[in-house]
């Protein structure tokens, strides 16, 4: 599964496809987030990602479902998304539901993900 404890262990609740699928995005996240921080949070049941220790240095995080995992941006209202990947309409915070491994598109989802880096850096 993982070599991450912590990350083995909040992906234990959940099905194999979920765990896989989180899995593989986790690692996308970590291999295109520059000087990452992964921080889980088991009581949120999110893997948070961060360019720094503190809350302010969010990038995105990972919440296992029990059919995929959702990919949230806290700023993901100031996002550009020409992708159409983002979801919700909450005040801030967006989503990217992803269900199989057909909805993880590397580009457009590295694309937010650089584009949240650098709204990060802005603040």
């Amino acid at each position: 599964m993982s070599e991450d404890p912590a990350v083995a262990a909040l992906l234990s609740e959940y099905p194999p496809a979920a765990q896989q699928l989180t899995l593989r995005v986790r690692k996308l996240l970590l291999r295109i987030i520059p000087d990452v921080h992964e921080h889980v949070f088991p009581g949120w049941r999110i893997i948070s990602f961060r360019m720094g220790d503190a809350q302010k240095h969010q990038i995105c995080w990972l919440a296992p479902q029990r059919f995929g995992v959702n990919l949230g941006f806290e700023h993901g209202a100031e996002l550009p998304d020409p992708g159409g990947l983002l979801t919700g309409d909450a005040k801030r915070a967006r989503n990217v539901h992803i269900r199989s491994a057909k909805d993880v598109d590397v580009a457009k989802i590295a694309a937010l993900v650089a584009a949240a880096v650098e709204l990060r850096r802005d603040r």
